[in-house]
């Protein structure tokens, strides 16, 4: 605070009233014209400015926003006599002064009238994080990559405590927009308080009541009857739609219990879909046609297989006629030679029905307890039951498995005013969140034919978790002098129990189809008893803050952070010397170094007059930058994985010619532990693993024009270390010789590749040893709701690399690039392009009130009808996933069952992209040799154990077709009565009927190599009409 000589002045009176709830605070400047709130709840405030000798200064309406600073540096006029000013709005309060922080909030307004695409059959405010600058679209779970991290990476709060899933790393429980007032997403935080995660914060909070009572309920609805046929529905020939019906009821109320003091919210949503089957829920497979099919009898023996073993393929293959039945359309027709025999293949998808029930619940009290203290509670609940969502949906229901989850967030929060410069805010949270699969064939094993179709259902079932944590937070802030100390504890008890029946149906891995009616399989894994554990887990964070008011236009940020988490059962190592003595790893030890540190500055010049002030403005400029590190979690899929090894689960491990001629026959379950078997597959964690960790850095420049419109321009840059990958610490060697001899013979088993030790079995480890960088280039534009008009724009120019992006076979991540490296030896050779990278991306939404009619008079008759319009929007666009081109078998000879291996780039080859788009949604290469890529062949195809090393072809040296898309929402505000408003809606989802492809096939040996059968991101245009009636 100063005066008009810019002198500060002391004691002066700030009192800040919630304009909600009545609820007041206050404090006075200290003896360098300093104050400072801290832990206001998100809202509308108004301010007053009161001492002796001067004005007093009203500030009657402004925002305070989820961990967001508002900075209101006022002057005061002497006053003879008692004078008071109002001020509606406060000019710069967007500005980011105080803080380097890239972010992006969203208003109560904005998630709820903004079009977001609907996610996993529900609205969700997850999707509001496509919205933030340095985001961009990435394959897996949450389905955003933040600042260049992978998808996992990402940190989900609610209320400030945990909502993340401790297995997989995604969200919790899902949250609808009707049930939060704010969210807020810091792609780059700088503050030590925030930490678990390298990627992106994202925070919700919950809606409460107020003074007043409000409430709305409303009902949103899909039906096929009004969006065009897809193209996966129209590849499966079908004429239209096919029939399904989607119906989102609920209603919310909050208000006074006790006025000024206590208050309520409550929501609750029902959400169903019920449907015929549908192709877009189909997931391709290529299997032999009828005509196909009908040629399998004749296809002679193999070399040394028996009539006994070939009969056994050809039962196995018994249930394909039900499934041609149900084919109306064959993509990718091909004929594959088998042992000199032709024989037809066709890529299918099966339509299926995914019916869905969803419930939704929230509950919240908060209660004044004198001028000091405030309690509240909340909880969520969230309630789902999705039949035919996993497993493996390649032939329909079949083999499919239902999911049920029930999750449950519960906090409390107590927050104390000691003195206007010490205050205490702590939280205790129970989340609980119950995950189980029953599937529809639980008996038949795994039958992987790769690159054509699996048998049986998914080999990580049967599985199912419990998942429960408790949290206690304590953060402690004090105004002393310039300093703005805040310091804190967050204690996290979390508790997995698991069961995991990891190959315990038994899992067969051929490598095409020859080799499966040639009854020589890769391997055969077999686990004879299933993995049951109940893990226990202490994650501590601590943190100390000084936001430091170097001058008033210099803010600086000291902040360090600690983090430690202990090892449940030491991620299973062993503990038995003669199971250590086969090469198997030890208990992991405990990462002790996590320290964190934070350094930031944010600068606003003050410049009033000549060039620089017209460059700058006075206090219209916000220069930033920082320096950070931060730390992953140690996900519990890591934890499941490694429960499999012995003794807690025995597993056997036949490759090559042990498995030859065996297949159906797999070992007998036992009730005893077995002697050690040195040839078992072992998953485990090295002793030294550490947490994966990411150095960040900024600098950016913030510029308001006017009183609406900021636009920042920055760079941001990391380095991650440390990051998860798979390697196998006892891979298959192949010779030169070996291979020459499988070229010369064209048999690729007529060599048997021997593992580096040969008396063990594979020894994999999810190792902390991958790398990545990104450097990026950003610009955010934001115009706030003045006129009718909000606008927010995002755009990115960044570079992504890596050695590795994913540590487990998921689909979405791994069939672009392999979870494992071509050659175990020779890392340098993986570093690439990131599967995460997008080099451009623009994001922009945007909300406008229509004027028509706007005025009142004569013409508000005609207002009611033509008046209270609104149209908001989501566009997006950004470049396409890098892929890697693999040979689809081991050609390599590393006995890795992800065929990572790489072919050889053939300069000059033949290399033609598809011919409508001109990109990479498919294209041709031919396979003989001629192709731009080339690796050696047999009669079957392809010949494993012919390229020792792997060949030259780099990782993730294609890209594939790029992504655009328009989401559009048409509103229609009524009023009447006092208070009371209908708003009729319609949600446009892809607006524009674009379709959106994922990656193409980039495997030689598969009969769709270079086609695109995936599942398409956006396929069809999606309607949502809705009202809401709101009072």
């Amino acid at each position: 605070m100063t005066d008009s000589t810019d002198a500060v002045i002391r004691n002066v009176q700030v009192i800040l009233i919630n304009k909600q709830t009545n609820i007041s605070r206050e404090t006075f400047t200290n003896d360098v014209g300093f104050y400072r709130f801290v832990a206001i709840d998100p809202g509308n405030y108004s301010m007053e400015f009161r001492t002796p000798g001067f004005e007093t200064h009203k500030i009657d309406d402004f925002a305070v926003k989820t961990a967001q600073e508002v900075v209101i540096n006022q002057t005061l006029a002497p006053a003879s006599v008692a004078a008071e000013i109002s001020v509606f709005e406060t000019p710069g309060s967007e500005l980011a002064k105080t803080t380097a922080t890239v972010e992006r909030t969203f208003t109560e307004r904005e998630i709820n009238e903004l079009p977001m695409q609907v996610y996993n059959n529900v609205r969700d405010i997850t999707r509001l994080a496509l919205f933030a600058p340095l985001v961009a679209r990435a394959p897996s779970f949450t389905e955003f990559s933040a600042n260049g991290q992978r998808s996992r990476n990402n940190n989900f709060m609610l209320d400030g405590v945990d909502n993340n899933d401790l297995t997989v790393t995604n969200s919790s429980l899902r949250i609808i927009p009707e049930a939060v007032q704010q969210v807020q997403l810091q792609t780059v935080a700088y503050s030590a308080e925030f930490g678990r995660s390298s990627g992106a914060q994202f925070s919700a909070v919950t809606k409460a009541g107020t003074n007043l009572y409000h409430g709305e309920a409303w009902e949103y609805h899909r039906g096929n009857w009004m969006e065009p046929l897809g193209l996966a529905n129209k590849r499966a020939g079908f004429k239209e739609t096919p029939r399904y019906v989607v119906n989102q009821s609920g209603g919310d109320m909050g208000g006074p219990i006790w006025k000024d003091h206590t208050f309520f919210f409550g929501l609750l949503e029902m959400n169903r879909r019920r449907e015929a089957a549908s192709a877009s829920n189909a997931t391709a497979a290529t299997i032999p046609t009828p005509d196909g099919y009908a040629a399998l009898s004749a296809i002679p023996l193999g070399d040394g297989e028996t009539p006994t073993a070939r009969e056994a393929a050809l039962n196995a293959l018994k249930f394909l006629p039900d499934i041609h039945r149900l084919v109306t359309n064959y993509q990718n027709l091909q004929n594959r030679p088998i042992n000199n025999v032709m024989v037809q293949t066709g890529t299918i998808g099966i339509p299926l029905a995914r019916p869905a029930n969803f419930w939704y619940s929230v509950g919240r009290i908060d209660h004044r307890l004198g001028n000091t203290d405030n309690i509240s509670y909340r909880y969520h609940l969230d309630q789902s039951d999705q039949p035919n969502l996993q497993s493996n949906t390649q032939f329909g229901a079949r083999f499919a498995a239902a999911q049920s989850i029930l999750r449950q967030n519960h906090a409390i929060s107590y927050t104390r005013i000691f003195t206007n410069r010490f205050l205490n805010e702590a939280r205790v949270a129970y989340v609980r969140s119950r995950l189980s699969f029953l599937e529809n064939d639980p008996q038949s094993p795994t039958v992987t034919i790769t690159n054509f179709f699996t048998i049986g259902g998914s080999n990580a079932f049967p599985q199912g978790r419990i998942e429960q944590l408790y949290q206690l937070q304590d953060v402690a802030t004090i105004i002393a002098n310039r300093h703005s100390l805040k310091f804190g504890v967050d204690v996290r008890r979390n508790q997995l129990f698991a069961r995991f029946g990891s190959n315990s149906k038994g899992t067969w891995t051929f490598a095409n189809l020859a080799d499966f009616l040639n009854s020589t399989p890769l391997s055969l894994l077999q686990a004879v008893n299933e993995a049951t554990f109940n893990a226990n887990q202490w994650n501590n964070a601590f943190f100390f803050q000084d936001d430091i008011k170097a001058t008033r236009r210099l803010t600086l940020n000291l902040g360090v952070r600690y983090e430690y988490s202990t090892v449940p059962f030491g991620f299973f190592g062993a503990t038995n010397p003669a199971i250590r003595a086969a090469g198997v790893r030890g208990p992991v030890r405990s990462d002790t170094n996590n320290w964190a540190p934070r350094l930031g500055f944010a600068y606003s010049p003050t410049q009033r007059s000549g060039f620089l002030g017209t460059v700058f403005g006075d206090g219209q400029t916000s220069v930033r930058g920082g320096f950070g590190m931060g730390y992953d979690v140690i996900f519990y899929n890591v934890l499941i994985q490694t429960a499999n090894n012995y003794p807690r689960v025995v597993n056997f491990t036949q490759t090559g010619r042990d498995v030859a001629n065996l297949f159906p026959t797999l070992a007998p379950k036992i009730a005893t532990i077995q002697a050690l078997n040195p040839t078992s597959t072992f998953i485990n964690v090295p002793e030294d693993a550490q947490n994966p960790t990411t150095a960040f850095w900024s600098l950016s420049v913030q510029r308001q024009f006017g009183r609406d419109y900021i636009l920042e321009a920055g760079y941001v840059g990391n380095r991650s270390y440390h990051e998860i990958r798979q390697r196998d610490a006892n891979p298959g060697v192949l010779t030169r010789e070996q291979a020459a001899a499988v070229i010369a013979s064209g048999n690729p088993n007529s060599v048997t590749v021997l593992r580096l030790n040969p008396n063990w079995g594979p020894r994999a480890l999810l190792e902390t040893a991958a790398r990545g960088e990104y450097h990026a280039g950003y610009l955010k534009f934001d115009k706030r709701m003045t006129k009718g008009l909000l606008v927010g724009l995002d755009y990115a120019w960044s570079a992504n690399f890596s050695d590795s992006d994913e540590a487990f076979g998921v689909n979405d991540v791994a069939s672009s690039s392999p979870q494992v490296p071509q050659d175990f030896f020779n890392y340098r050779n993986e570093w690439s392009r990131s599967a995460f990278d997008r080099p451009h991306r623009f994001a922009l939404h945007y909300l406008y009130e229509v004027p028509w009619f706007s005025s009142s008079g004569a013409l508000a008759a005609l207002g009611r009808i033509f008046g209270g319009w609104q149209v908001s929007g989501f566009t997006e666009a950004q470049s396409g996933q890098p892929f890697t081109i693999r040979t689809g078998v081991d050609t390599v000879g590393t006995l890795a069952t992800a065929f990572p291996g790489r072919p050889n780039y053939n300069p000059g080859g033949v290399f033609m992209k598809d011919p409508t788009t001109g990109d990479l949604r498919t294209f041709v290469i031919p396979v003989n040799g001629t192709g731009i890529v080339t690796a050696p062949s047999g009669p079957n195809g392809i010949l494993a154990n012919s390229m020792p090393g792997g060949g030259n072809l780099g990782r993730n040296t294609f890209r594939g077709p790029s992504f655009q898309n328009w989401n559009v929402s048409l509103l229609k505000k009524i009023s009447f009565k006092e208070n009371w408003q209908l708003q009729i809606r319609g949600d446009f989802v892809n607006f524009w009927n674009h379709r959106n492809f994922q990656n193409p096939v980039a495997v030689m040996s598969s009969p769709a190599f270079g086609q695109n059968t995936a599942t398409l991101l956006t396929d069809s245009r999606q309607i949502l009409l809705s009202a809401k009636l709101k009072f």
